[in-house]
């Protein structure tokens, strides 16, 4: 996947520019902004204990699947065809340090074709995990403007893409991908209405929906949904 940035973000071209081209696509001037806002009517938060709780569970569950990745596994494919699981394994690190430094409004160090898992893997991710939460965790960061979108969306976008990446990296080691069901279940309105008739494009952060039969997973729905195909 392929994070994008919010419009007027400074500094962080090299995270892409889907998210601020998809943002323009709105059908109507602030109809998808609405139809979020919706979400959040009379101060609700739809996330189970509210975005940040959800961020530091995924960030967790993550984090143990994360330590179970050996160097001998570095090789094996996941259902991201653009990565094995060490090109997986860096991207999780790159997107804490992205939205973490997005949140701080200042670039992240380094870019995300650099190497950013040196020599431990786990600690890397812990240190990038660690270090977006404490960003996210400033007085105020979820209702201030990052161009048009509230802050909160930035918290959002990291807990879609570790639940999907997650859910990415369990399936290449063969472990149980029935993860955050809860989570899983709130993410997918959240995403349809941030996705559904935006471009599924090469540049883009997603492939076209996949079909998921019943009866499986929440998170293979959330994931089908974003482009990935859910083993049999």
């Amino acid at each position: 996947m392929r994070a994008g940035r919010p419009s007027g973000a400074p500094g962080l071209a090299e995270a892409g520019d889907w998210l601020a081209t998809a943002l323009r696509a709105n059908p109507a001037p602030g109809a998808r902004a609405a139809r979020l806002g919706a979400l959040y009517r009379n101060g609700s938060d739809p996330w189970p204990h509210g975005a940040l709780d959800s961020c530091a569970r995924v960030q967790d569950t993550v984090a143990l699947l994360v330590r179970t990745a050996s160097p001998a596994h570095f090789a094996i494919p996941t259902p991201c065809e653009r990565w094995a699981v060490r090109g997986l394994l860096d991207h999780l690190v790159w997107e804490n340090t992205l939205w973490g430094s997005l949140a701080q409004g200042a670039p992240p160090t380094g870019g995300h074709t650099d190497n950013h898992l040196g020599g431990d893997h786990a600690a890397a991710f812990d240190r990038a995990a660690g270090e977006a939460l404490t960003a996210f965790r400033q007085p105020g960061m979820l209702e201030r403007s990052f161009g048009p979108a509230p802050g909160r969306r930035v918290v959002e976008q990291l807990v879609i893409e570790l639940l999907v990446q997650g859910w990415d990296l369990a399936v290449a080691l063969g472990h149980d991908r029935d993860l955050l069901p809860d989570l899983a279940r709130t993410a997918l309105p959240v995403v349809r209405e941030i996705y559904d008739d935006l471009p599924r494009t090469p540049g883009g952060s997603f492939a076209p929906p996949q079909p998921v039969p019943e009866g499986v997973p929440a998170l293979d729905h959330l994931a089908g949904y974003l482009g990935r195909r859910p083993p049999r």
